[in-house]
């Protein structure tokens, strides 16, 4: 009720005012609650999201929980149950579980109890050293009054034997659903293949049969099980599970039955559905013998159900039924009445109907799903964002227009997709990437769930230290201003006069922003201070000055820019060229001729002889692994590019600090293993250095020297392996030198032969060589300025000449559309899809080049789908000159199953371009005005230039 005073505005006006008035204030605050409404269900821009990468250095991690502490839990498939505090930072082992030291999945799942807070209890998943490797278990733990695992308080809820050493396909996902019934996905321990695994050679079809487990109504294996969990240890069984309690041959803890290998659960608050995603087989192309490619899938269950596998994937895509009395296929198996005739079933014999996927994605793009590219596939899943799961004291909850949406993720694709779905929730309605790939660091995601206080947790894998847990805060409020300073010039002679620009910086909120600059010596002392947008700036003393710029909004969050001005003295200008010789790439046994300018406005220049030659510093080096221009580019801002600069094993240092080799090994002297130089002095005779090397560091080994064993390290990939062996070996060597060059003159570039193996081009271009190198640097540190000390500038110049064997994925230019590549796992398919696209290399020397070949398969292991395309070559822009004639690649053979190899890929496009010579932006163009969008064109490799 609302009361005014007598002596109110209000008290002057007829009861029918009032009431107009209140209806015209209740109206008011109505459309504004309406229009805020509104705002949170349009899509948040996505500058309001940020990632933070909260741990790193982790182990295998696998699957997170949270608490209403503001702890997170995890899990380490090595065993380690561990907690971050959300207010400290501090992480925590909690324990380790013993783990059987046979080969088996590990520890793969955890879930917090319902009653966390008050019971300290939690549930995990994972092969006990007390069952051998010959089960998994599912065993509550409580924490003792320090927060550690109580291992004496184990209770073994449930075991599921298993067969499969390797442990691949094992699931692990675990939730709740708000009845207090536990979800536990469990794989169905077999084989990866390529079709449907009914055919088995191994005795009762272990770790090939997938009807043994997935197809059979009596095992766990291959199902997602619910379960009610007692406060003694045991659980029960609720009502509306797959199969009754006493149904002959089958298990009543079975939900749902039929898959392969699911991963990660979740609950849909509102509707209590299940979801997950499920990773199904290897083959990339349709087989008139056994049946459908391979897909992977994101699932509903609604409620129990059997989800088909091993008798169809996808939508309800049916395999061939196998006789397993004369080993041969014959009609495609029926969703409403499958059976399991193998031998190793001990379950029913006709199945429960199969049901079909929500979503479903080859490895090929997807005719209903471009959107999810085209690559290797591994579906994991993700939470299904409710506001009401939050409380009102959430501090940054996910808007409206996210409500009711899934949030998936794929664990090689590296994608976050949001998928919308019906009231029903059975039919996608839209599908968007939740942001683009440039604000997402994140790689090999494999959990990812909402926290309490509204922030996405994404758990990254990694092997060897490489495992990270991150959050994606939303900003719903006000964004700090970002700052960009900048000057005209950054030297010059005193008094330098110079003009200050605040250009590029923003608010994304559109705020009216102050500027604040400050003009201090190096010292620290205060020269000047401005506030004017782009102010000019007069340094009358020579000396070294730093600018700083701060921006700030008027709720006073600011962000600061600055940069270093030197008065009194001039950068010298220093240029190395090639007068003869091609300008982009070296060959064996070519001769290069070459010159280095130097301009100084205090000091003259070379070419009068106003500065000397014998000051002028130039180094070749040469690199065995390669390196490009990016890099070269992020080592100057780094100012780590100098003539003396070892650039030879740069790469491979640092891996072996990223790696952790340090932690065992010193150039010099014993530490836990031995010294490099004595690994060097041993085998840098030997020819199989190499190939006895590659091996210990990938496997690891003991023995060799001594009792202490080295541990493998699986996540170095063969070129970053022949890299640290090529650095270990030539510590003592004069190839890690860098050559001294006169200021002009001639050199002679070389070819290596390759030692170990290469990068991913390698496996395409098995060439005899290394694809490596040549870094040209040349520098002149001037006199500086006579009227102050400390004011010498060096200028440099670099140049590179690379193996003429590129690979696209090293393009300066990309098509926003038609092209599927997912670097993060190294993957082999560069593949043009839909109707095209293009890549683009800045100024590529042609002169001297009569061919350039382009590796563009029809065919490969998984990619024997393409469906052909014409390759231009053109010079300044996708649209620009033709250059030579135009290529075609036909479709695919059909009928052929692969791998293949060699030529058996398909011949490479071939241009003759001898009439063309000089620099140009080199650009291919992919087309096919035919294609659908669905459609993979052409897998490409690599470019080759050919003199």
């Amino acid at each position: 009720m609302i009361a005014f005073p007598k002596n109110s505005f209000y008290a002057f006006y007829p009861k029918v005012k009032i009431k107009i008035i209140l209806l015209l204030f209740l109206g008011f605050t109505t459309a504004c609650k309406e229009n805020l409404k509104q705002v949170e269900s349009i899509r948040p821009e996505d500058s309001r999201f940020t990632q933070k990468i909260l741990v790193e250095g982790l182990e295998e991690p696998l699957q997170i929980e949270f608490d209403q502490s503001g702890n997170i839990y995890w899990i380490e498939r090595i065993g380690n149950v561990k907690r971050y505090n959300e207010k400290t930072g501090e992480v925590e082992l909690l324990g380790t579980l013993d783990l059987t030291e046979e080969t088996a999945p590990g520890l793969i799942g955890i879930l917090l109890d319902r009653d966390f807070e008050s019971n300290r209890q939690l549930f995990l998943f994972f092969s006990a050293a007390a069952d051998k490797g010959n089960a998994l278990r599912l065993s509550r733990f409580e924490l003792d009054k320090e927060g550690k695992l109580d291992f004496s308080a184990e209770k073994i809820i449930l075991t599921v034997p298993w067969e499969q050493p390797d442990g691949q396909h094992f699931g692990g996902g675990m939730t709740w659903d708000k009845e207090g019934n536990l979800y536990l996905s469990i794989g169905a321990d077999s084989h990866p293949t390529q079709y449907s695994p009914l055919p088995f050679k191994n005795e009762g079809g272990r770790g090939e049969d997938e009807a043994r487990t997935a197809g059979n109504t009596n095992d766990l294996r291959g199902t997602i099980i619910r379960i009610k969990p007692q406060t003694d240890g045991n659980y029960s069984i609720p009502k509306g599970n797959l199969f009754e309690p006493g149904t002959p041959n089958t298990l009543p803890e079975i939900y749902v039955m039929g898959n392969r290998n699911p991963w990660r659960l979740s609950i849909d608050s509102k509707t209590q559905y299940l979801h997950w995603g499920e990773v199904g087989p290897d083959a990339g192309m349709d087989s008139d013998e056994f049946g459908p490619m391979g897909y992977d899938e994101f699932n509903v269950a609604k409620g129990p159900g059997n989800y088909g596998w091993p008798y169809f994937i996808g939508y309800n895509r049916a395999y061939k039924s196998y006789d397993y009395a004369t080993g041969e296929y014959g009609d495609p198996y029926k969703p409403d009445s499958s059976y399991n005739d193998s031998p190793n079933n001990t379950g029913l014999k006709i199945l429960p109907p199969a049901q079909e996927a929500l979503m479903a994605y080859p490895y090929q793009v997807s005719e209903k799903w471009p959107l999810l590219g085209s690559a290797a596939r591994s579906a994991v899943g993700g939470p299904i964002f409710r506001k009401k799961d939050f409380s009102k004291n959430a501090e940054r909850v996910f808007p409206d227009y996210f409500e009711g949406k899934w949030f998936i993720t794929d664990y090689v694709r590296n994608w976050i997709m949001v998928v919308e779905m019906d009231e029903q929730r059975s039919k996608v309605i839209s599908l968007e990437k939740f942001l683009p790939a440039e604000l997402l660091t994140h790689s090999q995601p494999l959990d990812m769930d909402f926290s309490p206080n509204g922030d996405l947790y994404l758990v990254e894998y990694g092997i060897g230290g490489q495992g990270k847990i991150s959050r994606i805060e939303y900003n719903a409020g006000n964004r700090a201003p970002i700052a960009r300073a900048s000057a005209n010039v950054l030297d010059g002679k005193a008094p330098l006069k110079l003009r200050l620009s605040s250009e590029g910086s923003l608010d994304f909120d559109g705020d009216s922003l102050t500027y604040n600059w400050t003009i201090k010596g190096i010292d620290g002392k205060m020269v000047q201070n401005l506030t004017d947008l782009n102010p000019t700036l007069i340094l009358e003393e020579p000396g070294k000055y730093v600018v700083n710029l701060e921006v700030k909004d008027p709720d006073g969050l600011a962000s600061e820019d600055s940069f270093q001005i030197i008065a009194g003295n001039s950068q010298p200008q220093v240029k190395f060229q090639i007068l003869e010789g091609n300008q982009s790439f070296y060959f064996p046994d070519a001769m290069i001729k070459y010159v280095v300018s130097v301009e100084d406005n205090e000091e003259g220049s070379l070419v009068a002889g106003n500065i000397r030659k014998e000051d002028v510093l130039v180094t070749a080096q040469y690199i065995p692994s390669g390196m490009g221009y990016p890099q070269l580019a992020l080592l100057d801002r780094q100012d780590k590019l100098n003539t003396d600069t070892r650039l030879r094993h740069l790469n491979a240092k640092a891996l072996i600090q990223k790696s952790n080799c340090l932690s065992c090994h010193l150039e010099e002297g014993k530490l836990v293993g031995p010294a490099f130089r004595d690994i060097a002095n041993r085998y840098k005779k030997d020819p199989k250095a190499f190939e006895t090397l590659s091996k210990s560091i990938s496997e690891g080994g003991s023995g060799k020297w001594g009792d202490s064993p080295m541990p493998p390290q699986p996540t170095l990939n063969p070129s970053e392996i022949s890299q640290i062996i090529d650095y270990i070996l030539e510590i003592d060597s004069e190839n890690g030198k860098n050559i001294n060059l006169g200021s002009s003159g001639q050199y002679q570039t070389k070819a290596f032969k390759k030692r170990g193996r290469g990068k991913r081009l390698d496996s395409y271009f098995r060439t005899p060589l290394e694809m490596g190198s040549y870094v040209f640097l040349a520098s002149y540190t001037d006199k500086g300025s006579p009227e102050k000390e400390g004011l010498n500038l060096t200028g440099k110049d670099y140049f590179l000449l690379r193996y003429p064997v590129l690979a696209p994925e090293d393009a300066d230019f990309f098509s926003v559309t038609g092209i599927s590549y997912t670097p993060s796992t190294n993957d082999p398919g560069f593949i043009f899809t839909g109707r095209g696209g293009h890549i683009g290399f800045k100024e590529i020397d042609l002169t001297g080049i009569n061919q350039i070949k382009i590796g563009a398969p029809n065919r490969f292991w998984h990619w024997s789908h393409f469906v052909g395309a014409t390759i231009e070559l053109r010079s300044g822009n996708p649209e620009g000159q033709i250059i030579g004639e135009a290529y075609t690649i036909p479709p695919a053979p059909k009928g052929d199953k692969g791998p293949f190899f060699g030529e058996a890929m398909g011949l490479p496009a071939t241009f003759d371009i001898s009439k063309s010579d000089g620099l140009h932006d080199l650009f291919i163009v992919v087309k096919n005005l035919q294609a659908k969008e669905s459609d993979a064109l052409i897998m490409m490799t690599g470019i080759e230039f050919i003199k």
